[in-house]
């Protein structure tokens, strides 16, 4: 079990990213699309993972860098980051048909989900 401070840096972490992410989709000068600067946070979140990954898989960090960067600041910016770093170090690992499964089943069945929800809700809740 993670102790009290590892939480804590995770949630001033998340509140961090998160708050970033808001102000990111609310820039004026992308054409207020949403849709597009989800994608940027997206893509930006997945880079710096990435790289994050890379530095500390050859240094030894403190042992605050990963629940206030990579857990709490990332996963705040955006939890595609996490996923991303999740199915390249399955495949990385050799885990090739894992990585597979798990990027299958978190896409295709996310969207169906997703889609799923949104007409579950309209019919039952708004008749629609």
């Amino acid at each position: 079990m993670p102790a009290l401070w590892q939480f804590l840096l995770v949630a001033l972490g998340g509140a961090a990213g998160a708050c970033s992410r808001y102000a990111v989709q609310h820039f004026s000068f992308f054409n207020d699309s949403k849709f597009y600067l989800t994608a940027i946070v997206n893509l930006v979140g997945c880079l710096v993972i990435g790289v994050v990954w890379s530095v500390i898989s050859h240094a030894t960090p403190a042992k605050w860098v990963n629940p206030l960067i990579m857990a709490g600041f990332l996963g705040g910016f955006t939890t595609f980051s996490s996923f991303a770093l999740d199915t390249v170090k399955l495949m990385a690992d050799g885990h090739w048909l894992e990585g597979a499964g798990y990027l299958l089943l978190s896409t295709v069945g996310g969207l169906m989900l997703c889609a799923a929800g949104w007409c579950i809700t309209n019919r039952l809740i708004f008749n629609s």
